[in-house]
């Protein structure tokens, strides 16, 4: 490619145009136009005055203006964009609905509309009226059946005109083309594509094919309508018909076909090896062993795409000018790498195979990995590395390609641009650009705007929305701030808003009338707004629930979210009409404007231009009946998933882009990632009425597995210093190997033969592929980055984020169970509240890791739910049983406590259904009995339970005289401390109950020698405490139960223990977890695999859903199970005095 850059340069210095004329040049993509661009401008020092047209549009445009008619448009109607909806309207017209030749076509999109058993039983006139008669009213789905058929059928129709222009011409004339292998079938596909051809003709008044003739007639009568000088650089593809037109110019001025030939002899006649065996078979009979020479198997393999268009230059008639660069053998063959080799090989049509040899090295580089983020992280790994071993390499000589870009942006964004944002951790910074990115991925606000599309299908979840209001354009568009916006969906969730604008959009999604309004936006806004105005406390009046939680200037923000949400059921409903183009042009323009605000002008040009596009292909195909919104969003879509090949390729920075034809430009480095078996080459089905896949392939076709394997071989010939292959050899579930791309592994095996190579996809681990000895295997990477084998070898990674994370799991245990015995004590505060300890005795773990490890595996952030309640919530049942049993226990009267019902029926934390109403009722009885029980143990006179809290802070003396201090909050009801809750009791609520009635009992201890007159009432109240009791419901068993704590012996040697304990537990993590009290003491002899089972078993009696390994702290720091003999002894001495002093009372 630089010989043609440099013959390019040379013919315009030796042959200059006038200074006023521009130089045309003709590139496949924008890409080669930037890199001739800065090349031309790098060997001048300017490069201006030179024009560069795209093959398609230059020569339609040259064939336009030469054939002199002003009736035909600048766009052209046969142009694949106006085609389809050129096609869409006569497929939808009655003249060919009717015609029984379309009925195949007609029957795809349109279905059993029309019952043709029936028609075929009565008369000629009852069947043409029946049909006449039928209303041509459509639904939506028929339109874009009918839409997508007639974007296929243009698709087709233009690969006719461009590669079987005889078909057109046989069908323009009536004739047919006779030239198909399936005759029948393809003869009956034929008819109906030609009838729609000559249908579609007869609206315009001129042949497209004629038009190219017409415009070879007038050459010379508009010879100063061609440019002066015509190029056409590094094209290796061409339909004949444009190479003919192409010739006949070229009598009238100079045109230079800039072509990139992979070899310097004639290799037109070259097969591949399965090619020339199968031919020779036929002639050699009853020889297992057929031997062929095929020149290099590389360029025979890969090579066909070009070969043909090699052949074809060769029909006409051309003066040629070769330019190659060859490595003399003779100089410094030695010092030829691999990679040049192979090059070699190919430029001089050699087969290295008939003379093997033994040369490896790292200019061709093979790399396996488990996934594509593996990949991306193996590929970051070995470019340091080049950079390294090469300080004249810099970002812009990188070029990296993938069958998808779009697969691989993600991991490259999350691996690649890390890089400058820890410069502190001293990692270095790779620049990199992602090309060809469509913008539906790689523009939030395409994104948001495609989803908008979408609204009359929407439910309106409330993620959903709340989703869109993150992006910064719909953000500043209502001048809302994140934390605003985080206060809308603690509103909303408290509001239970799941989905559904109101009941009647609710009705419409669920297709049932008997819907109500529960759980919409209407129910939840209209109970904030209520709360707001007429409350300042959650009530329920009137049949309607008010919330109260905006409050102030919160009204304003409350005001948007409900504008944002009329705004969108408005478009929501507008969407749903059918348009006009011109009408849904002027609509979602001003749907965009209404909705987002400009901060990214690129984005929003994409869209505009989009939109534009719908409106000016349905005027140039003069389209006149209205559209639907399916249409119009399939037409968006597949508008915003076209990749744009010109965007940030080539800006001094590593490149990633997709692998596009036609991107033979040199780079000293060249990657390839996804060479995976069935992803690349890649294949592409051809349609059932495609009829160039029914007919023998010509000179010239293309073929989508032609085009990437040729792009393969341009791949290897481009690389100037190092080629890097990498695929997903490993399943990332089992480890089990993965075939690479079956061009990739010709590759391996040409190595292989030729040069000696052992390229065998060894396992992680394997000596002989990780110490570097052998650079000719497969790299294999590990299937994690933390992995020992990633910081082995001779590309071992640079990253030391997961290299300390490799070193943490190591360590985990030692560096993390036990924190240096520092001064923890002091660091803890003055006064340990009681119910602190009990939170830390009930997950001793869970406590250390998050007080002083700051480690948090809990989502704590407000989560959105989409699904309404459809099963009981165990929590919010808890709450309102709790609640309504302190109503009753104060004695309230039964239409305050039939309120509260009320209200939590209605909440939106239970289930909008009828059973909800028995369970409500079910739990309001509970609570009655349950409070009666609490009454008749407590010995009351009259309904209310009186309960006084009394503050009270104890100093507590360890064992090493050191002081200690809680405070507790005891509610005092006659003689006794009392609690109640409406669940079964757990170990937690037991050693609750224990630690207040041994804390009393220490205070009672300090206090006794006081004279009563020195003591407060409330004091005097405590002294004369002498019991704890705990009132609990066992939802087992459906009645309440009592459990008591008495006189306790050694309270104070209790409590000192219980505290010296908690300080260890600031230490390190503890497996005393209260939750296994009650296993631990009613076994009969609790053992290791007692213990065990307890741990990995999720039926055990542990009042957790999952069992205790599951659990992230416990996992945390103990990835197997422990030993539990190292913590029983303490863990009887904890626990063994109060399961021995509890009382149960039934």
């Amino acid at each position: 490619m630089e010989s043609l850059l440099a013959l390019l340069d040379k013919i315009q210095q030796v042959s200059p145009l006038p200074i006023f004329s521009q130089e045309m040049i003709v590139v496949q993509n924008a890409g080669m136009q930037h890199w001739l661009n800065m090349s031309l401008a790098q060997q001048r020092g300017i490069s201006m005055n030179i024009s560069y047209a795209l093959p398609s549009q230059f020569l339609w445009k040259l064939v336009r203006s030469m054939a002199s008619d002003e009736d035909v448009p600048d766009q052209s109607p046969f142009s694949r964009e106006v085609l389809s909806w050129r096609i869409d309207q006569l497929l939808g017209s009655a003249v060919v609905i009717q015609d029984p030749d379309f009925s195949s076509a007609s029957q795809y999109w349109l279905g059993a509309t029309i019952d043709e058993d029936d028609l075929a039983n009565r008369s000629v006139g009852e069947s043409e009226k029946i049909k006449q008669d039928k209303p041509r009213i459509f639904t939506e789905q028929q339109t874009l059946k009918r839409y997508q058929l007639a974007c296929q059928l243009a698709d087709l129709y233009e690969q006719y005109l461009i590669f079987r222009p005889q078909w057109i011409n046989d069908w323009h004339q009536g004739k047919s083309s006779q030239s198909f292998v399936n005759k029948e079938q393809a003869l009956a596909v034929e008819k109906w594509q030609a009838k729609l051809w000559q249908l579609l003709t007869q609206e315009q008044s001129y042949n497209p094919l004629e038009l190219v003739n017409k415009a070879i007639k007038n050459i010379v009568s508009k010879k100063h309508l061609l440019p002066p000088r015509l190029s056409f650089f590094g094209i290796n593809a061409m339909a004949p018909m444009w190479l003919s037109f192409i010739e006949a110019i070229s009598e009238h001025l100079d045109v230079h076909f800039f072509h990139l030939n992979p070899c310097f002899d004639y290799w037109g006649d070259i097969q591949s090896e399965k090619q020339a065996i199968n031919l020779l078979s036929k002639w050699v009979v009853g020889h297992d062993d057929i031997t062929v020479n095929v020149g290099n198997p590389l360029l025979a393999n890969l090579g066909q795409q070009g070969r043909e268009f090699m052949a074809l230059l060769n029909d006409y008639s051309t003066v040629n000018i070769e330019v190659f660069d060859a490595v003399e053998q003779s100089d410094g063959a030695a010092n030829i790498s691999v990679l040049q080799q192979v090059q070699q090989d190919i430029l001089t049509l050699t087969d290295q195979r008939s003379t093997a040899k033994n040369q490896q090295d790292n200019s061709i580089v093979f790399t396996s990995a488990h996934s594509a983020l593996r990949e991306v992280q193996g590929l970051h790994d070995w470019l340091l590395h080049q950079f390294n071993d090469d300080k004249t390499l810099t970002p812009k000589d990188v070029l990296v390609m993938c069958p998808q870009v779009e697969q691989y942006a993600p991991y490259v964004s999350a691996v690649f641009a890390r890089g400058w944002q820890d410069l502190a951790d001293k990692i270095p910074p790779l620049p990199c650009s992602i090309a060809d990115r469509v913008s539906k991925d790689a523009e939030p606000v395409v994104a948001a705007f495609t989803q908008l599309l979408s609204l009359p299908d929407s439910r309106f979840q409330v993620s959903q929305i709340i989703g869109m209001l993150r992006l910064p354009a719909m953000q500043n568009k209502f001048s809302i701030s994140l934390e605003e916006l985080d206060k809308m969906s603690a509103w909303l969730e408290q509001a239970c808003v799941h989905w559904g604008v109101d009941q009647q959009h609710k009705q419409q999604v669920l297709h049932s009338l008997e819907v109500n309004n529960a759980f919409t936006w209407q129910q939840g806004l209209s109970r904030l707004m209520r709360g707001f105005a007429f409350s300042d406390r959650s009530i329920y009046v009137d049949e309607q629930l008010y919330l109260p939680h905006v409050e102030g200037n919160d009204a304003i923000l409350l005001g948007k979210l409900m504008l944002i949400i009329e705004q969108l059921q408005y478009f929501s409903q507008q969407l749903g009409q059918d348009k006009s183009a011109n009408q849904w042009q002027q609509f979602l323009l001003t749907m965009l404007n209404s909705l987002f605000e400009v901060t990214d002008e690129m984005a929003f040009n994409v869209i505009d231009q989009a939109i534009g596009s719908l409106a000016e292909y349905c005027q140039h195909a003069n389209y006149q009946p209205n559209i639907s919104l399916s249409v119009v969003r399939d037409f968006l879509t597949n508008h915003f998933s076209q990749p744009d090949p010109g965007r940030q390729f080539m800006v001094g920075q590593i490149t990633f882009c997709s692998m596009l034809p036609m991107r033979s430009i040199p780079f000293k480095v060249i990657a390839i990632l996804g060479l995976n078996d069935g992803e690349f080459p890649r294949q592409r089905q051809p349609l059932g009425f495609d009829l160039m896949a029914s007919s023998k392939s010509e000179l010239g076709d293309r073929s989508r597995r032609g085009d990437d394997r040729y792009l393969f071989l341009e791949a290897i010939i481009s690389a100037r210093k190092a080629l890097y292959l990498s695929y997903q050899g490993r399943n990332i579930r089992n480890n089990n190997e993965k075939q690479p791309s079956v061009v990739l592994k010709e590759l391996m095996e040409y190595l292989e033969a030729g040069y000696g190579w052992q390229l065998h996809n060894a396992e992680v681990g394997n000596e002989e592929n990780d110490n570097g000895d052998r650079s000719s295997d497969i790299k294999q990477l590990p299937m994690q980055a933390f992995s020992e084998y990633n910081y082995l070898g001779k590309f071992k990674s640079f990253d030391p984020n997961w290299l300390k994370l490799k070193s943490a799991k190591k360590n985990q245990q030692s560096d993390v169970l036990l924190l240096p015995h520092t001064s923890i004590v002091d660091d803890e505060p003055q006064v340990v509240d009681i119910n602190e300890l009990i939170r830390f005795f009930q997950h001793p773990a869970k406590a250390f890791a998050q007080r002083h490890l700051q480690l948090f595996f809990e989502n704590h952030e407000t989560q959105l739910d989409d699904t309404e309640p459809f099963s009981e919530n165990f929590l919010q049942s808890y709450l309102l049983r709790q609640q309504l049993l302190a109503l009753y226990l104060v004695g309230s009267s039964e239409d305050e406590i039939s309120s509260a019902v009320s209200a939590a029926g209605v909440s939106g934390v239970f289930p909008d259904l009828p059973s909800t109403h028995d369970s409500l009722e079910r739990w309001r009885d509970d609570s009655e009995t349950f409070s009666e029980f609490i009454q008749s143990q407590s010995q009351l006179t009259n309904d209310s339970l009186p309960i006084t809290f009394i503050n009270t802070e104890l100093d507590v003396v360890l064992t090493n005289n050191s002081h200690f201090t809680l405070s507790a909050n005891f509610p005092v009801q006659a003689d006794s401390l009392m609690f109640y809750r409406s669940s079964s009791a757990k170990g937690k609520d037991l050693f609750g109950l224990y630690l207040h009635q041994i804390i009393m009992q220490c205070w009672q201890a300090n206090t006794s020698n006081l004279n009563a007159a020195h003591l407060t009432e409330e004091q005097n109240m405590l002294a004369q405490v002498n019991v704890t009791k705990g009132f609990y419901f066992d939802t087992k068993n459906q009645k309440p139960t009592q459990y008591r704590f008495s006189k306790i012996d050694n309270a104070h040697v209790q409590l000192a223990f219980i505290v010296e304990t908690y300080i260890k537990g600031q230490q390190q993590a503890l497996l005393l977890n209260t939750e296994l009290i009650e296993k631990f003491f009613k076994a009969k002899a609790f053992t290791q695999s007692s213990f065990e089972k307890i741990w990995s078993d999720s039926g055990s009696m542990l009042s957790v859903v999952k069992p205790l390994g599951q659990d992230p702290y416990m996992h945390y720091f103990w990835q197997q199970c422990p030993e539990f003999s190292e913590y029983q002894s303490t863990f009887i001495a904890l626990y063994q005095p109060m399961w021995q002093a509890q009382e149960q009372i039934k």
